[in-house]
């Protein structure tokens, strides 16, 4: 199973994040581990091997340097400190990234601009320890943000806080980790420049920006502290957010959207104008997994197809056409069975089938494809990896 897929009356993921990679256990116990940032990509097969690929400029593939890595590659670290056997997950965002430990030690590395990294400002080419208050059950992270949830449910932010998305009343970046007054919270999610938490009781919980309504439906103005989010009577079972929208799955299967719609990224037609009140993406059905980011999204339903609209400037959506980097594309089929699991990136996405092949899918300015190339793909389709071995 895949640790974020959702059973239609259980909820198996309360406690991992967006940026959280996605694992799929195999039936004889072992898992592979699929992480998307922005530009680049990590992958743990069933023996454990890790690898890396795409854009390294900021070194947020953690090997020391700053050289591109255009075809996927072992992961090498000149840190002595980090042993990969004891790696529970890694967390990433934009152009940096995190490696969490099974001690609840995190490591971070790549551009820290605006102190994500929880050290002084510059960018890293080795991992550092990242100095959390408490061991995180849960990360997330914006476009400069980060967050994290404790085991008692509180939620520490950090980083980035131009439209309030740390949450402390303020728009200053910040280094030290900020524990905002929220309790009993079981998920925790960031969109490029928000931040998300749903409690216990199925409060949706926002703050930053809300330039196109995913917070408040009222006014444009931006949340430097959590206010509630009126959803309805939707049962919510997992959270996501897209660059500047907000994506929810509910306990029967339907995915919900709402925000900004000028790329289609909401999944149904709007004019282009961003909405407030969450809708129903018209998709043909029940949805077990979602990954957004940015201004695209990708679905797989119950019968192991996957969906994806939004924007398809680079072919990202892997519907087989490109589209003007002016418009989106409503929901369609890119594949059509056996998906396990799928991440898209800021321009790509790779996803995986239930014997290991990896697709993928989109630009490869930066060898995103890891296939050795900077063409791009319009098609989502193999591109050589295998990651379940005998």
């Amino acid at each position: 199973m895949i640790k974020r897929i959702l059973s239609l009356s259980l909820l198996l993921c309360l406690l991992c994040s967006s940026a959280s990679a996605v694992i799929y256990e195999c039936e004889d116990g072992k898992n592979v581990l699929l992480a998307i940032g922005g530009s680049f990509a990590y992958a743990r097969d069933t023996e454990g091997n890790l690898r890396v690929w795409g854009d390294n400029q900021f070194g947020q593939l953690g090997k020391g340097n700053t050289k591109q890595t255009f075809k996927v590659a072992d992961f090498k670290t000149k840190n002595a400190d980090i042993n990969l056997s004891q790696l529970k997950d890694v967390v990433t965002a934009s152009d940096y990234s995190f490696m969490w430990m099974e001690d609840g030690s995190v490591w971070g590395v790549g551009n820290n601009s605006y102190l994500p990294l929880t050290k002084k400002e510059g960018t890293y080419t080795t991992h550092v320890t990242t100095k959390l208050p408490e061991a995180p059950v849960a990360m997330a992270t914006g476009f400069g943000h980060v967050m994290i949830l404790t085991e008692n449910g509180e939620v520490y932010a950090w980083g980035r806080n131009s439209q309030g998305q740390v949450g402390n009343g303020k728009t200053k970046k910040i280094q030290e980790p900020y524990k905002l007054p929220l309790q009993n919270i079981v998920q925790i999610a960031c969109g490029g420049k928000f931040s998300l938490a749903l409690d216990a009781n199925g409060q949706l919980w926002g703050w930053g920006d809300n330039e196109h309504h995913t917070l408040l439906p009222n006014t444009t103005e931006n949340q430097k502290t959590p206010v509630k989010i009126d959803t309805g009577d939707i049962d919510i079972a997992y959270i996501d957010g897209c660059g500047a929208s907000v994506v929810i799955l509910d306990t029967e299967g339907t995915l919900w959207t709402w925000g900004h719609n000028d790329m289609y990224q909401l999944g149904y037609e709007t004019k282009k104008k961003s909405t407030s009140t969450p809708q129903a993406v018209p998709l043909p059905g029940k949805v077990t997994y979602v990954a957004a980011y940015s201004s695209q999204t990708y679905a797989i339903l119950e019968d192991g197809s996957l969906w994806s609209w939004g924007n398809n400037s680079y072919g990202q959506l892997g519907l087989g056409f490109r589209s003007s980097s002016t418009e989106g594309v409503l929901p369609g089929m890119c594949w059509d069975k056996d998906v396990v699991l799928v991440q898209g990136g800021s321009l790509f996405c790779i996803a995986m089938l239930k014997d290991g092949t990896v697709l993928s899918a989109g630009i490869s300015k930066f060898g995103q494809q890891g296939e050795g190339t900077a063409d791009s793909k319009y098609t989502m389709a193999p591109n050589g990896m295998d990651l379940i071995l005998e």
